[in-house]
């Protein structure tokens, strides 16, 4: 009887109580304990850029030492006619080649019966017609310290190689001319490990400019050379072939990209690249829920790039903020990509959500990133920004580096 008396005190405890949440159901929610108070509410604000903490580099005072990446060490060479981009001339050297070859553990000297110089097409704008890559001979003390004043006078008739006629159906790949009896004398070398260098300009139907293989890409010129050797026999030893590649390669710009104190220079060969610094408060990223966080970028002047051959704009977050030589994070989801169209003139809005966030949950990691254009010291493009020192055409138009987040704030609950 004593247990039936706890049972029946149980079921009417638990009676009351459904009794009590029953009359809750319908009616508007009240549990100031444990429910946050408001609703959900979502911000946007603007945040510029660290004032006077964004920049680019190399410098000017430093370009002299070089860039990131100087030209002919990207993935291509750059070759223009009338471009406006810029005015450019590509120049390859090949590995040396001696005046006898080793037959039977005999030095024998060799005749030049025709030779085939191929080159990799990587981009052109297919809308423009009849290209002609034209190759000159160069001197073989050619190098890195060639500028387009010193080499372009150099590109005429009397130092011509041959023509490349590059048919309209031919976007990229192999492109080659092959040098017979009339010709072939054009690249002969006097000499043991004698060097055949050669400089391009090209032609069109309208201005415009080709990338063309390089080291880097492992795509670079070719000389195949073929010969006959002063050997008394008539087979594989009397006639040979002589393969070299390309031992360095460069190209020069008649309007080099300089950097300016109060822009940001990104892109250009030797490459620049810019440092933008942020400040988002402690009491905001402790306070806020971040939803979205969009790096907007306002070029100075449009941006313009070879039709039809994309370049993009690279963000990465940094490890840590050592200035031009801050190491930066190799993680893909803290690196983005935005592709650039041939022509560029309007902000430059990139999703960098998880940056910001990335800042919000590691307070030590610096809120900076590091801007750059790819592929680097390989593309027409440059890109020039206004910093936070920049005059913008109205004062009330905000052109500075600065983040657009979107944000919802943290609930406030109630106490009981």
């Amino acid at each position: 009887m004593r247990g039936l008396t706890r049972w029946t005190a149980l079921a009417a405890v638990l009676a009351a109580t459904l009794a009590a949440c029953q009359e809750h159901l319908t009616a508007p929610a009240d549990c100031p304990a444990l429910c946050p108070g408001g609703s959900s509410q979502l911000f946007d604000t603007i945040v510029p850029a660290a004032a006077g903490r964004d920049s680019s580099f190399p410098t000017l005072e430093d370009l002299a030492a070089g860039g990131y990446v100087n030209p002919g060490q990207g993935t291509a060479l750059l070759l223009s006619s009338g471009f406006p981009p810029s005015e450019d001339r590509a120049i390859y050297r090949f590995a040396p080649r001696s005046d006898v070859i080793s037959v039977r553990d005999t030095l024998r000297t060799y005749a030049v019966d025709s030779a085939l110089i191929n080159l990799t097409l990587a981009a052109r704008d297919s809308n423009v017609h009849n290209l002609r890559l034209i190759l000159y001979r160069l001197p073989g003390s050619v190098d890195s310290t060639a500028t387009f004043a010193a080499i372009d006078p150099l590109l005429a008739d009397p130092n011509l190689i041959d023509t490349i006629i590059v048919p309209d159906s031919v976007h990229t790949g192999t492109v080659s001319t092959m040098l017979r009896a009339d010709k072939v004398g054009r690249i002969a070398l006097v000499g043991a490990d004698s060097s055949l260098a050669m400089g391009l300009r090209m032609t069109a139907d309208a201005p415009t400019g080709v990338r063309l293989g390089s080291t880097k890409a492992t795509n670079a010129a070719t000389l195949t050379t073929y010969v006959t050797v002063d050997v008394p026999d008539t087979g594989s030893l009397k006639h040979q072939v002589l393969n070299r590649a390309t031992a360095f390669n460069t190209f020069v710009t008649q309007t080099p990209l300089l950097p300016v104190d109060s822009l940001l220079t990104v892109g250009g060969a030797p490459s620049s690249r810019a440092l933008v610094r942020f400040g988002l408060p402690d009491a905001f990223l402790d306070s806020a829920t971040i939803i979205r966080a969009t790096l907007e970028l306002t070029p100075v002047q449009p941006i313009v790039g070879l039709p039809g051959d994309a370049s993009f704009l690279q963000i990465k977050a940094l490890v840590g903020d050592l200035g031009a030589k801050s190491p930066v994070t190799g993680q893909p989801g803290f690196i983005f990509n935005d592709t650039l169209p041939a022509v560029q003139s309007d902000t430059i809005l990139t999703d960098i959500t998880s940056i910001v966030q990335l800042w919000q949950s590691s307070r030590s990691s610096p809120q900076s990133i590091f801007i750059s254009l790819q592929p680097e010291a390989a593309t027409f493009a440059r890109a020039v920004f206004f910093s936070t020192r920049s005059q913008g055409p109205a004062p009330s138009i905000l052109v500075a580096p600065r983040l657009r987040i979107t944000y919802q704030r943290s609930f406030a609950f109630e106490s009981p």
